[in-house]
């Protein structure tokens, strides 16, 4: 194990509840925290509220520079130790100056092993559960532990009910979860053995009749698994309390993801992945493959997504990081912006306004907007042919064009030409320019 890398798994271990933070302001806000620089035309609907803390997370010790400052998390209500926190964090952050110090692999380990542990305890006061913490594969996986029966409702404390239920996936392809409302957590692994967790909080007068009113329907024992989640005939149970599942399996498990009335958060999956919601945000990290991720009144959020992918949003905004392969984005009325991508891309929004960088072009990049703005970074050496039209163009004189340029449209070519470039404004602007 390389010493300098296992300094960087310490920093990021300590830095790991920074992404907890960054989960929480990006589920418990009904906007995205870049929505204040984009003035949107109109709000996008408000999602339901997100539960405390999620069951399960990945951060992805790859990649720090995405984890926002820690000043951002002063204001979120649910870290309650916000100071020790800090301390932890300015400790961790110094720590790789005492691993230039040890000279044996077991110091290095038994360093990275204590302040785990260490970060264990600091979630716990958080949030009143025992927390795992562990390192696999250049990832810190985050997940409650939780001492209850297996295939049955506990009480962990007054007014929080849990079900678990593990399962062996040697034998499972796919997985169809289904919930008539709440939010799914999916975590990816390496592991052979899957676990679904269930988690409801609320109002619950009668704790006694709290499992009547909720039908579970699991078959986890064959290549085609499934797991639903109903209420009951003629219960308004959805009504009054929160349910949250949090699904651990094989990252290379296909996935089917359905709610009614939730989030959805995914990380370190990269097969088939079908995610739709009908009234949250959605958030993806670290996925690869065929991705499908439909939301009908909330925002998408987007970090090191690659393949073919589709993102639809009837009414929020769309935000990716470092997409690579096809990517596809559509919202009805959101801003739509894309950072860092790789391939091909198409975006359509028609209300808002759309922001893209590009760093390598292997296809076709689209943009349209019926009322909005469009501002494009592009490779200086791009080798393109392009169709643009806007109330107002503008191609940066450092590209090397050949063609006509007008106040609201041009065409021609970029370095002699090659992949189309084609940009549609119907009642907005259109700034190209060169990454920096």
């Amino acid at each position: 194990m390389n010493k300098s890398n296992i300094s960087w798994e310490i920093v990021l271990a300590g830095l790991a509840f920074i992404g907890i933070g960054i989960y929480l302001s990006n589920q418990d806000s009904s906007t995205p925290s870049s929505e204040a620089s984009w003035q949107p035309n109109r709000e996008a609907p408000s999602p339901p509220p997100a539960p405390s803390l999620p069951g399960a997370i990945v951060i992805d010790l790859d990649n720090l520079e995405s984890l926002q400052n820690l000043e951002n998390l002063k204001n979120i209500r649910n870290l309650k130790n916000f100071e020790n926190l800090k301390d932890l964090e300015v400790e961790l952050k110094n720590i790789d100056k005492l691993i230039e110090k040890h000279t044996q692999r077991e110091q290095v380990e038994e360093s990275l092993d204590k302040n785990l542990k260490q970060l264990e305890a600091e979630l716990q006061k958080i949030e009143d559960t025992d927390f795992n913490v562990k390192l696999q594969n250049q990832k810190v996986y985050i997940n409650k532990n939780y001492n209850v029966d297996e295939s049955q409702w506990t009480e962990v404390s007054p007014g929080v009910y849990v079900f678990r239920k593990s399962f062996t996936t040697s034998d499972i392809e796919s997985m169809d979860l289904n919930l008539g409302f709440g939010n799914i957590n999916i975590v990816g692994s390496n592991g052979e053995v899957g676990e679904i967790t269930l988690r409801a909080t609320g109002d619950m007068e009668d704790p006694a009749n709290f499992t009547k009113q909720l039908d579970i329907q699991k078959n986890l024992a064959s290549p085609g698994a499934s797991f639903r989640v109903a209420s009951t005939n003629k219960s308004n149970i959805s009504d009054r309390i929160n349910l949250e599942a949090t699904v651990m399996l094989p990252n290379a498990t296909k996935i089917m993801a359905n709610t009614s009335g939730g989030h959805i958060n995914a990380n370190n999956l990269n097969n088939i992945q079908n995610l739709q919601t009908s009234g949250g945000h959605i958030t993806l990290t670290s996925i690869k493959g065929e991705t499908v991720a439909k939301t009908d009144g909330g925002h998408i959020t987007c970090d090191r997504i690659s393949g073919n992918t589709l993102l639809s949003t009837g009414g929020g905004h769309i935000k990716v990081n470092n997409p690579s392969g096809s990517l596809t984005a559509k919202t009805g009325g959101g801003h739509i912006e894309i950072q860092n991508a790789s391939g091909n891309v198409t975006a359509k929004t028609s209300g808002g306004n759309i922001s893209t960088s590009v760093q390598e072009v292997n296809g076709p990049l689209k943009f349209f907007t019926s009322a909005g703005n469009v501002t494009l970074n592009l490779p200086k050496t791009i080798q393109a042919d392009l169709d643009i039209t806007g109330s107002s163009v503008n191609l940066s004189d450092t590209f090397d064009f050949s063609g006509n340029k007008n106040k609201g449209s041009i065409s021609g070519r970029l370095n002699g030409g090659g992949q189309p470039v084609v940009v549609s404004c119907g009642y907005g602007n259109v700034s190209i320019s060169t990454n920096r």
